[in-house]
């Protein structure tokens, strides 16, 4: 058997291409198709597909919830130990030294004139220092010298915030500064010149 045999056998046999194929049944199918559930079907698909979108979404969220969890541990452990950033708590930096004598500063609307040994020297506390700290309305000396009245180290000058002040202290300067009673009058302080403080030292004897 040739090629050109086994094809006209091979044709001969496809029911397609001879009359003893049978018509498509066009109303059976299309009864079969009308006639098929499917909505159970597709109903369970959606629920299935809903449900495992809600099983992501469910972890997504107790995942990110856990994070803001974390975190907010986190955060609050590195704000109460490092506090201001530098290792230690504002408030632990703000305290002023063990035996640091504290006045308050009296402010005023007014321009004071400069004041001298004669005006300064009426102040029962009277001392040279130098501002180690400045903090907002809270300024830290340290005592160079005491003219009068005091044996402190360190004094903490706070001013009255509600009173604009006439005077103000920058980390490094050398200030001169009288006080009665725990208050330094308005015009009671002065930051010193080494003029000045050659001034007062003669004055006092010191």
């Amino acid at each position: 058997m040739n090629d050109d045999e086994l094809l006209a056998r091979l044709k001969s046999a496809d029911p397609a291409l001879t009359g003893i194929a049978p018509p498509p049944d066009i109303d059976r199918l299309v009864e079969d198709t009308l006639n098929t559930d499917t909505a159970l079907q597709s109903a369970t698909t959606a629920a299935g597909i809903a449900t495992a979108g809600w099983g992501r979404r469910r972890l997504f969220g107790l995942a990110a919830a856990g994070l803001l969890v974390v975190g907010g541990g986190v955060a609050g452990g590195i704000m109460a130990n490092s506090g201001n950033g530098n290792g230690h708590s504002a408030t632990a930096k703000s305290a002023a030294p063990t035996g640091a004598l504290r006045l308050t500063a009296e402010g005023g609307s007014g321009k004071c004139m400069p004041p001298g040994v004669d005006t300064l020297g009426k102040y029962p506390t009277l001392f040279l220092g130098t501002a180690i700290s400045v903090e907002g309305s809270t300024a830290t000396f340290r005592v160079d010298q005491w003219f009068k009245g005091g044996d402190a180290e360190t004094v903490v000058l706070t001013s009255d915030t509600r009173i604009p002040e006439t005077l103000t202290y920058t980390e490094g300067g050398h200030y001169i500064v009288g006080a009665k009673d725990g208050f330094v009058p308005m015009c009671a302080a002065i930051e010193a010149s080494p003029k000045d403080i050659a001034e007062f030292r003669q004055a006092f004897g010191k």
